[in-house]
């Protein structure tokens, strides 16, 4: 709040919140307001001004609104939660209607209106800003913008500039981004708040792509922690080793938890452990009376040969009246061997990009603020580029994994968009790899690990494909890319499935979520999930169309005319429900453009004709689209011998197969085409 506006709404916060009319009109030489603050209801509705002004005047464009491609503001007039029926006018009086929707949480807006060389500021609430007691939980579920009051316990700091950090109770955390004193300032080192102190602040809720924060939280109080440690991360190298903790209290005495997994779930089994530890009495003074005691702890670490690990160590002091814990994070290096590992960090590194259809101004670069690298053609149309690896030998190697974080914004189709391949020929022929987990915005997430086992025995080099399409263009960015000979990857969804595939039978361990039986004709059965589709053939597999797996999942695979092809199914360890199958209306043009990601999926054709029939004799298809006055044809293959009967014009429900290179869509029975 402008501080010219502090005595009205000291001395009328009655009048001005149940309607403003008793409001002292502000006014300068050439314009002048009815009101300066107006009111709506959280129910919803409209408040009304009325502008007096000896020339022309305009809202002033100064309220981020959002975010451009380049993550940089958006400004706009009002709030995105606030319309005017009008955003300038000329000299005269001019009535303005603001109207918002009705909201759960108090919110409030200043509002700039220029005329002339002068600016006249106006007020816009609605519903109550007080702030209201709240657990963690409770702020979670709250509503985006609500002011809540919070008390919690200091688990890390993540920037002392602006005071980023976490705050946990007992029911869950959440993200302080921001801390600010009485003016509004970040001034951080004022508070005094440490790791393990219980702090009360106050702020607007925030989810932040699933982060829940606080943003700019102002602090009520803090009680200092029993505890503090002269550390709170330690880093081991792959050789293991031992290091010291000193852990200053004022508790009766220090405890240590040790955690029983590392991060990812595996049991510790002694790798990290407490090797022993001594207490120092502290030294009275005149300047501090009553010091805190010192707790010197040992630790010792097991060498690793498995990826980067990390354990989280509790370390507590307690008295009569309270308890403090602060956590200490144990992190050790990768003990695998690396082939690739770039962080683009300085640059692209040892990549090259080689574009295919070039953007007018590029399509590949470093993104040294994002410490990534970033693709984006920058305008609509048909433009595309791969960013390629240095060589990676595994001529030798009996395993390799693949692994990178990637964001994305304004991606309309992942499958065509951002794809994954690699070559042993420097580029004269890409095999594709499936990405098993996708970005979905500016979020960084890791892809999963992607099995190489389709490249080892080769030099190969690995692509990033970016691709743009007619009416849009999206931002795809790429870091931490490693290729590790990991023994064992960690498989997800049935992309995992079809990475590690290769000609003799494997078996395979994968976590499926939300993968659905779509079809079943005697010994075969057809499973997808959102990252690709997978074919059972084996006698007595029990599946049935509708049946949806959760959770791990067993079984071998192998290949089968140059595609992977389960041979067994072991879900005893999975959730299993059930739901409506349809299919994944594509055209036959979509479908060619992203056949691995649909092979096996169960799809429809809209649309198309017959130009080889299908008959009792000819079980070898042929169909055609055309559409915008391009013509695609794909293969039918009729899956069951001196049956089926295929002509003409219709929509074929279909399951999208291969014979080696040749694609072509398989069919079972006659009721999979729908003549028109």
């Amino acid at each position: 709040m402008k501080l010219k506006y502090l005595f009205i709404a000291l001395v009328s916060s009655a009048a001005v919140f149940a309607g403003c009319e008793k409001e002292v009109p502000a006014s300068l030489d050439n314009i002048s307001l009815s009101k300066t603050y107006l009111s709506i209801s959280p129910a919803g509705g409209t408040a009304e001004v009325v502008v007096n002004a000896t020339e022309a005047w305009v809202f002033e464009k100064f309220i981020e609104i959002g975010k451009d491609d380049d993550k940089k503001p958006i400004y706009g007039e009002l709030p995105t939660w606030l319309e005017a029926n009008v955003l300038a006018g000329v000299a005269g009086e001019t009535k303005v209607t603001f109207t918002a929707a009705a909201s759960e949480v108090g919110r409030e807006q200043e509002l700039h209106i220029l005329a002339g060389d002068h600016t006249q500021y106006l007020i816009v609430r609605q519903g109550s800003l007080d702030a209201v007691k709240a657990t963690c939980a409770e702020v979670a579920a709250a509503p985006d913008g609500k002011t809540v009051t919070v008390t919690g316990v200091c688990t890390s700091i993540a920037n002392t500039n602006y005071g980023n950090w976490y705050l946990k109770d007992d029911t869950g955390e959440i993200y302080i981004y921001g801390t600010v004193d009485a003016n509004g300032q970040y001034n951080w080192p004022s508070f005094n708040i440490e790791v393990g102190d219980e702090v009360t602040v106050e702020g607007p809720k925030k989810d932040y792509n699933g982060t829940i924060e606080l943003v700019d939280a102002s602090v009520v109080k803090v009680v200092k922690a029993l505890v503090s440690l002269d550390k709170s991360k330690v880093e081991v190298s792959k050789d293991g080793g031992s290091f010291i903790v000193k852990a200053a209290y004022k508790g009766n005495g220090v405890f240590v938890t040790m955690p029983e997994q590392w991060a990812g779930g595996e049991a510790l089994q002694g790798a990290v452990e407490m090797a022993g530890m001594e207490y120092v009495k502290g030294v009275a003074s005149k300047l501090v009376p009553n010091p805190a005691d010192t707790a010197v702890i040992k630790f010792r670490v097991a060498p690793s040969e498995v990826d980067a690990r990390s354990c989280t160590v509790v370390v507590s002091s307690a008295n009569e009246k309270q308890t403090s814990s602060l956590k200490l994070t144990v992190e050790q290096e990768s003990g695998l061997d690396y082939y690739l590992n770039e962080t683009f960090a300085e640059g692209l590194g040892m990549f090259i990009i080689r574009d295919r259809i070039p953007a007018p101004s590029g399509i590949w670069t470093h993104d040294a603020k994002y410490v990534c690298a970033k693709a984006t053609s920058g305008a609509a149309g048909e433009y595309s580029s791969i960013l390629v690896s240095p060589e990676i030998d595994l001529s030798t190697a009996t395993s390799a994994t693949l692994s990178f974080m990637h964001a994305c914004n304004k991606i309309k189709d992942r499958d065509v968009e951002t794809t994954l391949w690699f070559t042993a020929d420097d580029g004269t022929t890409w095999e594709q790899l499936l990405i098993p987990v996708y970005a979905t915005n500016w979020t960084f997430v890791s892809s999963g690990d992607i099995s190489l086992a389709k490249a080892l025995g080769k030099k190969v080099k690995i692509g990033f494909l970016y691709k743009s399409l007619a009416a849009s263009y999206g931002t795809w960015e790429i870091k931490n890319v490693t290729v590790t000979a990991a023994n064992a990857p960690v498989l997800t969804g049935i992309a995992g499935v079809i990475n590690s595939t290769v000609a003799a039978s494997t078996s395979w361990e994968t976590t499926l979520k939300d993968a659905v039986v779509t079809y079943v004709n005697g010994k075969s059965a057809f499973i997808e999930d959102a990252t690709g589709g997978i074919q059972l053939f084996k006698d007595g597999h029990g599946l049935v169309p509708g049946q949806v797996f959760n959770g791990t999942v067993k079984g071998k695979v192998s290949l089968y005319n140059g595609y992977a092809e389960a041979t067994d199914w072991d879900a005893s360890e999975a959730t299993v429900t059930t739901k409506e199958v349809t299919p994944t209306v594509l055209t036959i043009a979509q479908l060619k453009s992203k056949y691995l990601r649909f092979q096996n999926c169960y799809v429809e054709l809209d649309g198309v004709t017959f130009t080889t029939a299908v008959t009792k004799s000819n079980r070898n298809g042929v169909i055609t689209q055309t559409i915008d006055s391009v013509s695609e044809e794909i293969a039918v293959y009729a899956q069951v011998k001196n049956t089926l009967e295929m002509s003409g014009t219709g929509n074929l429900v279909c399951l999208p197969t291969r014979y080696n290179e040749k694609l072509q869509v398989g069919v079972f029975e006659n009721s999979q085409w729908i003549t028109e």
